[in-house]
């Protein structure tokens, strides 16, 4: 009987301890980028034309005014409905000439399609990996220019593409020609369904260089040169990561067309992209992963944003996602410095998230000097969103100006499982 005794306490005390391992489960990461520690920054635009469709300049042109203005890599996107230029075999031997001319340049070539049923209003841009991009643009041009549908495109891509170094989907100007915003919200829920390549929206639309920024006419205008999709507080961006989806948003492109209403490629709007080398793959893998943040007018030159909660091994960063364990608390950090855009000025540091009411909201913003260039909040009893499951912090740096609109950069969020 002792030894029965013996034997069931030795049972209950197996799963006691079971219990309270579990319960005192320290915080890890569940997706992480694995290149941030090795890996290298460069500067990137990801959308731009030339006269392979209306673009001004040709494609060795063009890749000259990049590298003049600081890209270290630049997508060619050019519109897929110009069907006697764009994706041509003209087209890709002028891509693959450039990339002779300039081989420690990174060039990656897509097109900016029309995106059915809208007859040309909604485009997206399909960037693809060099080995495939003659095969998979020409076809992808010819079976799905036009059309009522956009999910028989979208299928037939993710069959054709497997892994995430093959091609990434990006909704360019998604609120510019809209006349309701939660049409933004309903196309993604119904594009992401077929399809693993969507990476996100375009947050900073090209055509800066006017007084119109963006060229946005219709009912919606951008605030603060970025879409009004990523920068509404609980908007269509923050709908969707209250979700529970994963999006991007902190991309700002220059749309290059001719330099009356467009800057240059990284002139003025700039993708800061963490990659695991300087190559065509290692850009698509960290655009996909989400590893990026942008700016405008040369606001900052480092813009550090990352999630440390007590146990963790290391902080999380843009893209990544952890679970909490047994913690409750977590704490925010924005390391800065300044870039030529900032003139030394003093700026303001804001943190969105639904992790303290588990309702997206922009919390208090708060003041970087010149002097002090990081700024941290604690966030304690977190709270989830409305998949029930997890929370997420995004984040942005404002220098306001007088005369408006003020200069921003904009991060991708850190996803928090609790």
């Amino acid at each position: 009987m002792n030894k029965l005794l013996i034997m069931k306490s030795g049972i209950v005390l197996f799963f006691l301890l079971i219990i309270v391992s579990g319960c005192s489960k320290q915080p890890e990461h569940l997706v992480e980028i694995p290149w941030v520690l090795s890996g290298q920054e460069i500067i990137l635009d990801s959308h731009s034309h030339t006269y392979f469709s209306d673009g001004r300049l040709s494609v060795s042109a063009l890749v000259d005014k990049a590298i003049a203005n600081g890209c270290d890599a630049l997508v060619v996107t050019d519109h897929s409905d110009l069907s006697e230029r764009a994706a041509t075999p003209a087209y890709f031997n002028a891509i693959k000439q450039a990339r002779k001319d300039h081989p420690d340049f990174v060039l990656l070539s897509g097109i900016e399609w029309n995106i059915p049923p809208y007859d040309g209003r909604e485009h997206v841009n399909l960037i693809v990996n060099p080995a495939l991009e003659q095969d998979l643009l020409t076809e992808f041009k010819q079976r799905f220019d036009e059309g009522d549908s956009a999910v028989s495109g979208l299928q037939w891509l993710a069959k054709k593409t497997i892994s995430d170094e093959d091609a990434v989907l990006f909704y360019n100007h998604p609120a510019r020609k809209d006349s309701a915003i939660n049409e933004n919200y309903t196309d993604m829920r119904l594009w992401l369904k077929p399809n693993h390549l969507f990476a996100g929206f375009e947050g900073g639309p090209g055509h800066q260089n006017q007084s119109d920024p963006g060229t946005y006419k219709g009912v919606f205008k951008t605030v603060d040169r970025w879409d009004p999709v990523v920068t509404e507080v609980g908007g269509v961006w923050d709908s969707l990561l209250d979700e529970g989806e994963n999006l991007w948003g902190a991309l700002a492109t220059s749309d290059f067309h001719n330099h009356k209403i467009d800057y240059y490629p990284c002139e003025f709007a700039r993708i800061h992209i963490n990659v695991q080398d300087q190559s065509p793959i290692g850009v698509l893998k960290a655009l996909r992963a989400g590893s990026f943040w942008a700016d405008h007018g040369k606001l900052l030159n480092k813009f550090d944003f990352f999630v440390y909660a007590k146990g963790l091994e290391y902080p999380a960063i843009p893209g990544e996602t952890i679970s909490l364990g047994s913690a409750q608390d977590i704490e925010v950090y924005i390391d800065i410095a300044l870039g030529a855009g900032s003139q030394r000025e003093d700026i303001d540091a804001e943190l969105i998230t639904n992790c303290r009411s588990g309702k997206p909201e922009l919390l208090q913003q708060k003041f970087i000097s010149s002097k002090i260039l990081r700024v941290s909040w604690k966030l304690t009893m977190l709270k989830s969103g409305k998949d029930g499951k997890s929370c997420y912090v995004r984040s942005r740096i404002r220098k306001q100006i007088a005369d408006g609109p003020d200069l921003m950069a904009y991060s991708n969020p850190i996803r928090i499982k609790i």
